[in-house]
């Protein structure tokens, strides 16, 4: 019978997953879900808009908005748009131009086009300020997935119109996550995420100094 692990192995086992915490850790922003004016989810990984769909079902937050980039637009028809007819849409579009806002409300539900020049998380902020410009939201919660809200606070923090907001990061939960903190360095595709996360934000200091 194979013996137990003694309590030093244990110790060790644990200050290693410890360690390797830390660089996810850091990037990790975790407020909690909260009474807010708008709810807007990022562009991305799907379980962003099933987490964000579930809030405002709850009622967290009268209004929700989001983000839909041009490679998710076949997807939203299993999130229930079909109706919306996105893929009729972005049909005679050019493909930069293939970036949407699809904001609800109540009962309503309207399509904007975001208007974003390139891609890229900066660029997504920048638009969402342009396009609640004249509208009444004083507090906003933000979803995505936890490695990249570092980086989102880190551009509200400097676009105007968002800078003046109070704003909560509430990542994807981790049973609903693709990439999840535990035993992430176990996995290739958690490694390279957390890396290009660390790369765009040493870089967007650089790329973004005038804001």
């Amino acid at each position: 019978m194979p013996s137990s692990p003694s309590i030093g192995q244990q110790e060790s086992r644990s200050s290693r997953s410890s360690f390797l915490d830390v660089p996810w850790n850091f990037l990790s922003l975790r407020d909690s879900p909260s009474p807010s004016d708008l709810i807007f989810v990022l562009a991305g990984l799907p379980e962003r808009k099933t987490f964000a769909l579930e809030l405002f079902q709850q009622g967290i937050a009268p209004r929700l908005i989001l983000s839909v980039g041009r490679f998710e637009v076949r997807q939203m028809d299993r999130f229930g748009f079909r109706d919306l007819n996105l893929r009729e849409k972005v049909a005679g579009m050019v493909p930069r131009e293939r970036h949407f806002f699809i904001e609800l409300s109540g009962t309503s539900r309207a399509i904007v086009l975001a208007g974003i020049p390139q891609i890229g998380t900066f660029a997504e902020l920048s638009a969402l300020a342009t396009c609640l410009a004249a509208q009444q939201a004083h507090s906003l919660l933000i979803i995505s997935t936890s490695i990249h809200l570092r980086r989102v606070r880190w551009c509200c923090r400097r676009i105007p119109g968002l800078r003046e907001k109070k704003i909560s990061y509430v990542p994807v939960p981790e049973e609903l996550s693709s990439f999840r903190r535990s035993r992430w360095s176990r996995r290739f595709d958690h490694w390279s995420y957390l890396a290009a996360e660390y790369t765009k934000l040493l870089a967007y200091p650089v790329l973004f100094r005038r804001n």
